[in-house]
């Protein structure tokens, strides 16, 4: 039935690029694909009636998964799509329990824009809040599934960082 639906080479590109590359957005599509925005929505539309792909909102942007995708998956690659919650996880991979000066500091953004992610990346359950008195740090829940999705993806985010980061954990976790 799967196959009936994705027959059309146009829509199987479409469909095999989000089964590599889950929780890229409209536009992302159709410039990796090199296709108009007309030919990907319309696509897009057919696979979401026909329940190949999911769409997720992520606030700013409709983000696209196959079905068969992991609901973890899908709720932790819209963040680490987006640029600086990205480098904000990354920053906490990398040190753990960094207070939010720290982050501002790391990520170049002022103190507002940071709590502004900060809050979306808690409320996503992907990082949460620590109390150290006066200060709150922060940590990533569930390092290593974050981890796994930044190795298992890490040729689709288009981010040095994200290239240093999983080539540094890659050496270090070797025997």
């Amino acid at each position: 039935m799967k196959e009936d639906y994705l027959a059309l080479e146009t829509r199987r590109k479409i469909y095999e690029l989000i089964s590599k590359s889950p929780g890229l957005h409209k536009r992302e599509i159709a410039r990796e694909l090199n296709m108009s925005l007309s030919t990907i929505d319309y696509h897009l539309h057919y696979m979401e009636k026909k329940s190949l792909v999911i769409a997720k909102f992520d606030g700013k942007y409709k983000r696209y998964f196959v079905a068969e995708a992991k609901p973890e998956d899908k709720r932790i690659l819209p963040l680490l799509r987006q640029e600086t919650p990205r480098r904000i996880i990354l920053f906490l991979l990398e040190k753990p329990r960094a207070i939010h000066k720290e982050i501002c500091q790391h990520v170049k953004k002022a103190p507002s824009t940071v709590s502004f992610h900060l809050k979306k990346l808690i409320e996503a359950g992907i990082i949460e809040e620590i109390s150290l008195g006066k200060e709150k740090a922060y940590v990533v829940k569930n390092p290593e599934k974050v981890i796994d999705l930044l190795v298992t993806y890490k040729s689709t985010f288009l981010d040095r960082a994200v290239d240093k980061f999983v080539d540094t954990w890659v050496s270090l976790s070797k025997p």
